[in-house]
């Protein structure tokens, strides 16, 4: 088992060796909670990697699996070690306002080496600008607070794995029109954002299309998502985000049909260069 990348992929690998281990030795849910003294809830949370073992749980159902071999429980425990370690999000000036769900988002965006997403309603996230993203928080409860200035500050950071040195994110963002046509923060506001996103177009691991109000009904009509991808031994994961609560989507079945809609709404949107050329057109008429 070769050690993933950070600790949000480290915890979910980790979590998903725990579950082989515990089916090859035959065991239930209810097995292991008895032997950890806690409920099968946490248990299923270790093993989706939601949750951390503690290192004395982790040595006890290495025991329980039968795990003897000295080598075998080095890497576990080793990586057990590595997802320990915290990442920017989880400090707390930023983990105290990251709605549910988003946090955990973060982290595998952080750990995922491509995202593709999907927006209908605005400005996918790692394209956002400070101002335009502080419009939309300003759209709820959140409104002009510190709480707001701190969520920004993590969109921010987010977007850094865009320009980094080594290894940079590859993000492919598919976009309705509808969301450059919506006054956001105002015409300024949408204007500058759009300019933000053509100058991030112009990168090698970043593709933006943009889908005209002309092709009617599309796939993407339902909803916005984004799709991760990490290592060739990692699943991949879809985010759904909604207003009664966020889903996370592992089922391999259901990441195959959110795959095709991708696709699909690749093949719908116009491409790159098309889609660069309605963007300043946009921002003329702003």
């Amino acid at each position: 088992m070769s050690d993933p990348q950070g600790p949000t992929v480290r915890r979910r690998r980790l979590g998903s060796e725990l579950r082989r281990l515990r089916d090859h030795a035959g065991l239930r849910l209810e097995d292991v909670a008895k032997v950890l003294e806690c409920s099968t809830s946490k248990v299923s949370r270790i093993e989706t990697g939601q949750v951390l073992a503690k290192a004395l749980e982790l040595r006890a159902m290495l025991d329980l699996y039968g795990v003897t071999d000295d080598e075998a429980r080095r890497v576990i425990i080793d990586i057990h070690r590595r997802a320990s370690e915290s990442g920017w999000w989880e400090q707390d000036e930023y983990e105290s306002v990251l709605p549910s769900g988003l946090g955990v988002y973060v982290g595998l965006e952080y750990d995922a080496r491509l995202v593709q997403t999907w927006e209908l309603s605005w400005v996918t996230g790692l394209l956002q600008t400070a101002d335009y993203a502080r419009a939309v928080l300003g759209s709820s409860r959140i409104g002009q607070s510190e709480e707001a200035d701190r969520l920004v500050n993590v969109r921010m950071e987010r977007q850094k794995r865009l320009t980094a040195s080594s290894e940079p994110l590859e993000l492919w963002a598919v976009m309705d029109e509808s969301v450059f046509r919506r006054p956001i923060g105002g015409p300024d506001t949408v204007r500058d954002q759009i300019g933000h996103i053509l100058d991030l177009g112009k990168l090698p691991n970043v593709n933006i299309q943009v889908c005209p109000l002309s092709k009617g009904m599309h796939p993407g009509l339902r909803g916005s998502f984004a799709i991760l991808e990490f290592g060739p031994a990692d699943p991949r994961v879809v985010y759904v985000e909604a207003p009664s609560g966020n889903l996370f989507v592992e089922r391999d079945s259901q990441v195959r049909s959110f795959a095709s809609s991708y696709s699909a709404l690749q093949a719908t949107a116009l491409d790159p260069t098309d889609s660069a050329a309605l963007l300043q057109r946009v921002a003329k008429e702003k």
